[in-house]
């Protein structure tokens, strides 16, 4: 398949209302002049961006208030991104995390996390994957997952488990698809430098080379998904970091974050 080209098609970005989601849509407005579907749950800040990029940009923007644990959002969330024209090309950001001992984490707030990080993302995908197979526009969907996919986090147990569900279950199915014309990119970043990570405990990697700048992170993500990666892992260190892991062993992987984000925990 040919590169995906973004221009005057309309993306839906989940996560949209802030850090790497809404730099991503910034990107696509401003670079890329294409339209957008912007879903968070917070109705002011995407009112906030939709005012910001229509203005600037000269693009429309759509916006859907939701929260992507529930159920009926995550159907609502389909049908209203597709009932006001088609949808080429979807970005699932959206994501929550835990830093702290596992068993600090109360239940309730695990369920939280698999049905954003996971139920939602699966059943997005199956609504969305047949319906650009019918359009045949050659679309596709970029998910964003995270190195805690692929390498032991310490301390972000239960984050990384629904990470490595999605890697996994993307490579997958990549492959059931390979002969159809959609693609599924994988985006699986490290830290990035955001307004969430500055105002929660993995503050501590703040000003150090761990996270990444957002903007050059949005950067890769759609230039990722344009030319339709399989697994695409953005930054020279975070990429350096992966290639040195599979010559260590696993458990000193994980002695090594478990040290680290140790630090981290003690400081906040």
């Amino acid at each position: 398949m040919n590169h995906m080209n973004f221009n005057s098609r309309r993306i839906l970005v989940t996560g949209a209302s802030s850090g790497l989601g809404r730099q991503m849509a910034c990107q696509l407005a401003l670079q890329h002049h294409a339209d957008l579907i912007l879903v968070a749950r917070r109705q002011e800040y995407l009112q906030e961006l939709k005012v910001e990029l229509e203005s600037s940009a000269g693009i429309h923007c759509q916006i859907i208030v939701a929260d992507l644990s529930q159920p009926e959002d995550v159907e609502r969330v389909f049908v209203d991104a597709t009932a006001y024209g088609e949808v080429y090309g979807v970005i699932l950001n959206a994501g929550i995390t835990h830093f702290g001992k596992h068993f600090t984490l109360p239940w309730e707030g695990f369920q939280t996390m698999l049905a954003t990080n996971v139920t939602s993302v699966v059943r997005l995908t199956n609504l969305f994957v047949p319906y650009l197979l019918e359009r045949n526009s050659g679309g596709g969907i970029m998910y964003v997952s995270s190195m805690a996919g692929l390498l032991p986090v310490p301390y972000q147990a239960a984050y990384a488990g629904t990470k490595a569900f999605i890697t996994n279950f993307i490579q997958s199915l990549q492959q059931e698809l390979r002969d159809d014309p959609v693609s599924l990119t994988v985006f699986s970043p490290g830290g990035i430098d955001t307004a969430m990570t500055q105002n929660s405990k993995l503050k501590f990697f703040e000003n150090t080379a761990l996270l990444q700048d957002v903007v050059p992170c949005a950067h890769e993500a759609l230039v990722a998904m344009a030319s339709r990666k399989l697994l695409y892992v953005p930054g020279h260190l975070n990429r350096a970091q992966l290639f040195l892991t599979r010559f260590a062993p696993r458990g000193l992987v994980g002695l090594i974050t478990q040290s680290t984000y140790k630090k981290a925990l003690a400081s906040a």
